[in-house]
């Protein structure tokens, strides 16, 4: 039997010298969000990070850091390649972060969906942790492709939904790697779909 996964959300406070901490610690008025983030080896992950009104020198502020492998700016979204064992923590096999994550003042808010056993984990490699909430696996209800779904998360985490827009269809479509016609068309789909299945309710 499977183990269960349940919706968690965590607030963990980031140690210093970690740059991303260490930045929301320079500015602590300032909300930062994580609308994504992917691995590329072991302690090495690429975060896309943003603020409401993002600041050149927060982009600057980054540079000091030899754990900063690579920077590129896309709108007022930020694609930082950081190596860090901290990082570790946060993330195992099968765990999945729901994004975005918001960082302020060094603590980090973070949803999760994970077993006990990966929580227990967590525990043990994050020691200035507390746990917010505890619930049932949260569902997405859809009827979506895996493909779709993916490009819908990742339009939602980047703000493409709000108004006015975090992120411009050219920029986001940038993001993906596929073109903006593409990506359109994925998005009309999406919402056809979603539509049909309010109707049908």
């Amino acid at each position: 039997m499977e183990p269960i996964l349940k919706h968690i959300i965590i607030e963990a406070r980031i140690p210093e010298s970690i740059c991303i901490s260490d930045l929301s610690s320079k500015f602590p008025d300032v909300e930062f969000k994580i609308t994504n983030g992917h691995w590329i080896a072991s302690d090495e992950r690429i975060l896309y990070i943003t603020s409401k009104d993002w600041k050149h020198e927060y982009f600057d502020f980054f540079k000091k850091y030899s754990s900063v492998k690579n920077l590129q700016q896309i709108g007022n979204i930020v694609k930082i390649h950081i190596k860090s064992k901290f990082l570790e923590s946060f993330e195992q096999k099968e765990m999945t972060i729901l994004y975005p994550t918001l960082l302020r003042n060094r603590k980090h808010r973070i949803e999760f969906l994970m077993n006990e056993s990966q929580l227990s984990s967590l525990r043990n490699g994050i020691k200035d942790m507390k746990i917010l909430k505890i619930a049932d696996s949260y569902k997405l209800e859809t009827k979506l492709t895996e493909r779709q779904e993916e490009i819908l998360w990742k339009a939602y985490s980047f703000g493409y939904f709000k108004y006015p827009r975090d992120i411009t269809l050219t920029n986001l479509a940038k993001l993906l790697k596929i073109s903006k016609a593409t990506l359109s068309q994925t998005l009309r789909t999406i919402e056809n779909k979603a539509i049909k299945q309010f109707i049908a309710k």
